[in-house]
């Protein structure tokens, strides 16, 4: 689905809207920091005054980019007005109007008001006047980071974090304040780690104020840097010490509110269900939270259902999607009902107006539209209700874009976006003024006027460098390059797709999908900006071919692309992707690079020590996918082997046939490396047919994600292997899961062929047994034959243990302990009996998943279930042949794919299903 909640564009938009809307939720808490500052007053006589940093998982308001999946939730900063009691007539007028301007979004007034503050207690002197400007400079540091003016955000907070240090002891929470200030600078530029360390100096300041929601809301800050720096296990850490302090909480409106802010963590680190069972029992607890809250909370329920439905669409489950569209709808009614700002009601109303486009109820899309084109004037004029004037813009373009119902036209809603430009303008606010231009520019693309909507996106890309905001320039870049595509100026769209791509690997952790309900925007919002740019470098000019500069440019975008969806899949930034060069250690393997662009599919192949070669197939992308679809299908379906194998060759003359020659020519080629791109994952390479044999009569075969753990290295002369598994069967979550008859039969034999220790099998085989077996020695090997699901969604990817589910990540956790403290990573992972989902077109990338999340090199299942005999028959074939230190990862799996052949099993359903992904040496 391309339209993603309201809005493809305004990443920054969620700060802005969580800001309006923390202070309702948390309305209790204010006050009770407002007191506590009071009573430093009473002994200081400094004014009152609060910032709140805290990295809220997707707020009340989703906005674009399907929940913003290309822009991580930002520590959001609040400003209370300050206690009477606690500042003198003098002090609070100097503090108080600044506060009001940066509560009603006039930032730069707000700068303007503080600087002339700062300037008069600077010139004071006095240690009294030192403290009040530490507080003013910790507020011009937020002002300044809404204006997107970093460097003098930055120099305000270490300007005030200098003032406090040299100041009296007593002030841990206003340290912790301003220190969460920082933290959300540094979160910004890309400074994860010194993020996280200045966020636990926060947490630590709150621990000795005595401040538990000080403590809690610096734990999920804490738990959002470690999921994004891949430490997934110590962020799940962080958060269950959150739940526990919620335990002991008191007061309910807190404990309601706290429990809404774990709701966001847990979404951050991937845990939809948990998030969604959390945020309803918040609700259950709200009966004493006033109406604002409970609105709030219900909103950021139905955005949670909403999220699920998406990735119920991702993986092909539809009833599913129905039931948690509904469910969202549901949420977002009794938000509306209980909403007390006309704002935060419009709001809500254009939630639902988005996900009535989505769910394709155009004609109730319409009718809410032309209700929603009222009023606008009533509400206050600032970065939020700017920011809802363009949302509703976007949602009436969308649904005229989609659909024969147009509540208005192409010219009103332009006359919209115009005018809310000139708003924001008069509001400076360079932000809003860059979406503004860029939704018109890409309204005038859609209606074909090139030249007007060039123009409007170039002044967009000027206003987002003003701000330096790499997260918005990258969109304006690649919709500059479509532009510029479609006028025919091939040199200009290629020098803008290229920007586009550098501004998207700046700010790699941004576009990180930790909270999954975002990933599946992906495939709209970045994947496109990659091929694109690999479409212009890969385009024939004057009936040439590529240039080998071009091949290898492509070769490394789609590499970039494919880190990025780890990225994306896994919530975490991977290691970096293996350089070209570095995958010659093996001068026996040749590596095949499809590539499936919108107008064909382009193949490069690389022999060693040789130019390039390059091949395309002149079909659309539509096509082609197609094709990979059924072929997927007839595969797994032992009924259709004709069909499968007609399939099979197909691919291979698209493939491999044209690189015959070269192959045969290049001596001795024994490896065929693929580096395959979207739906080719699906299909395995070993059985492209020829018309005579498969290509693993020729041929070791492995996939290659290209990253820094799977780099091809030489195995261990011997493994020490652990093995488990469960063969009883099952029904877990309404899943029924049969009996493995050969799991003893299989563990047995290979125990005995690499002399391993006895298996953990059936009712032993629990999450809690695998861990302190694993903690227990030092194993290169893991094989498990269990039961489990591959998905594209990783709470869907799980392996089956006695009577529990063990997802991907627990798996990962559980495979770490057993290196804890180790260098080396797992040189292989079995799982046997495994397969990929149904009908979910992204599923390798579990597998790939588990592997980065396990530390394993390499990785062997299976792409559909397979059949239990000839399962067990394989699989000890494959470590008789891996017990010779001589023979490779993937010459033994060739040779146990080949052993089924000549035992009888000839339908590649049978043996075809077995893929090898990462280190193939």
């Amino acid at each position: 689905m391309k339209y993603i909640f309201l809005v493809n564009f305004f990443t920054h938009w969620r700060r802005d809207f969580l800001e309006s809307q923390f202070r309702s939720g948390f309305k209790t808490w204010l006050n009770q920091y407002r007191r506590t500052f009071c009573r430093l007053a009473r002994c200081n006589r400094l004014a009152s005054w609060m910032v709140i940093g805290i990295v809220t998982a997707w707020s009340v308001i989703l906005l674009p980019f399907c929940s913003l999946a290309s822009h991580p939730s930002q520590p959001v900063s609040t400003i209370p007005a300050p206690s009477q009691e606690a500042t003198t007539q003098a002090e609070q007028s100097l503090l108080q109007p600044g506060i009001d301007l940066y509560e009603a979004e006039q930032y730069q007034a707000a700068v303007d008001h503080w600087q002339q503050a700062i300037a008069r207690w600077t010139a004071d002197g006095t240690a009294l006047a030192q403290q009040q400007a530490a507080f003013g400079l910790s507020h011009l540091s937020l002002a300044y980071q809404q204006l997107g003016q970093w460097q003098a955000a930055e120099a305000a907070v270490q300007q005030s974090l200098h003032l406090l240090d040299a100041s009296a002891s007593g002030y841990q929470e206003v340290l912790a304040k301003t220190l969460n200030t920082q933290g959300r600078l540094q979160w910004h530029r890309g400074e994860i780690e010194r993020a996280l360390q200045t966020w636990q100096q926060a947490t630590a300041a709150y621990q000795q104020a005595g401040d538990r929601t000080g403590v809690m809301l610096g734990l999920i800050n804490q738990a959002h840097a470690l999921q994004t720096l891949g430490f997934s296990v110590q962020a799940e850490t962080q958060l269950r010490q959150v739940a526990q302090l919620l335990e002991q909480e008191r007061d309910p409106t807190l404990k309601a509110s706290g429990w809404r802010h774990l709701g966001h963590g847990l979404r951050r680190v991937g845990k939809l269900r948990e998030s969604e069972q959390i945020l309803q029992q918040s609700l259950t607890e709200s009966a004493l939270l006033d109406a604002a809250t409970q609105s709030a909370l219900w909103l950021d329920l139905g955005n949670t259902q909403r999220a699920l439905g998406h990735k119920a669409v991702a993986i092909g489950d539809t009833k599913a999607a129905q039931q948690n569209f509904q469910a969202a709808q549901t949420s977002y009614q009794q938000a509306e009902r209980l909403a007390t700002s006309p704002l935060f009601a419009r709001q809500i109303k254009l939630n639902q107006l988005s996900l009535m486009i989505e769910t394709d109820q155009f004609t109730a899309a319409s009718q809410l539209a032309l209700r929603l084109n009222s009023s606008w004037n009533v509400l206050p004029l600032n970065r939020s209700s700017l920011y809802a004037q363009l949302n509703y813009a976007r949602s009436l373009a969308k649904l005229n874009q989609i659909s024969r119902v147009k509540p208005m036209t192409d010219r009103e809603i332009a006359e919209i976006l115009a005018a809310t430009l000139q708003q924001a303008q008069s509001a400076a606010d360079p932000t809003v003024e860059s979406y503004a231009l860029g939704q018109l520019g890409e309204l005038y693309e859609q209606t074909g006027q090139w030249q007007e909507a060039q123009t409007l996106t170039e002044r967009a890309l000027l206003k987002a460098e003003a701000v330096q905001a790499a997260d918005i320039r990258y969109r304006w870049e690649w919709q500059l390059g479509r532009l510029q595509e479609k006028q025919g100026n091939r040199s200009a769209a290629l020098v803008a797709y290229q920007a586009a791509v550098e501004s998207l690997q700046s700010v790699r952790n941004d576009l990180l999908s930790i909270n999954t309900d975002a990933q599946f925007s992906f495939r709209d919002d970045v994947e496109p900006v990659y091929r694109g740019l690999v479409e212009l470098l890969l385009t024939s000019i004057d009936g040439k071919p590529p240039s080998q500069a071009n091949l290898r440019q492509s070769i490394r975008q789609i590499n970039a692309l494919q880190l990025a969806e780890l990225n994306n899949f896994l919530g975490c930034n991977l290691s970096q992707t293996v350089g070209i060069d570095a995958l010659n250690v093996d001068p026996t393997a040749a590596k095949v690079y499809p590539m499936i662009l919108p107008h064909r599919l382009a193949v490069v192949l690389e022999l060693p020590g040789q130019p390039l070669l390059y091949h395309q197939v002149e079909k659309p992308r539509a096509e082609i996918l197609a094709t990979l679809r059924q072929l997927r299908q007839d595969l797994s379906a032992a009924d259709r082997t004709p069909e499968a194998v007609a399939g099979l060759q197909q691919a291979y003359d698209w493939l491999i046939a044209p690189f015959q020659t070269a192959l045969s020519k290049q001596n001795p080629i024994k490896t065929l490396v693929f580096v395959l791109d979207g739906e080719l994952r699906n299909v395995p390479m070993a059985a492209l047919y020829d018309g005579q044999q498969y290509l693993v009569s020729q041929y070791a075969v492995a996939i290659a994600p290209r990253l820094e753990l799977f780099q091809p290295s030489p195995r261990p002369a011997q493994l020490k292997l652990f093995l488990g598994g469960i063969g009883e069967p099952q029904t877990l979550n309404n899943r029924a899961f049969p009996k493995i008859e050969y799991l003893a039969p299989e563990l047995e034999q290979i125990q005995q062929i690499l002399n391993a220790k006895q298996p953990l099998l059936n009712q032993a085989f629990t999450a809690t047994n695998l861990e302190q077996q694993l903690q227990g020695g030092s194993f290169s090997a893991v094989h498990l034959k269990t039961h489990g699901i591959f998905s594209s969604d990783p709470e869907e990817t799980f392996i089956v243990a006695y009577q529990a589910l063990i997802t991907s990540r627990d798996l990962g956790r559980l495979i770490q302990l057993n290196r804890f403290g180790e260098a080396s990573p797992i040189e292989l992972l079995v799982l046997s009996a495994c397969s990929t989902a149904q009908g979910d077109n992204r599923a390798v990338l579990g597998l790939a998943g588990v592997a980065v999340q396990a530390g394993a090199r390499s990785v062997v299942s299976t792409l559909w279930e397979a059949q239990d005999l000839p399962n067990t028959q394989l699989m000890i074939r494959f470590y008789e042949a891996l017990s010779d230190p001589a023979i490779s990862r993937a010459e033994a799996l060739r040779q146990a794919q080949l052993h089924l052949l000549e035992q009888g099993y000839t339908t590649p359903h049978v043996w075809a299903t077995y893929v090898l992904v990462g280190n193939w040496l």
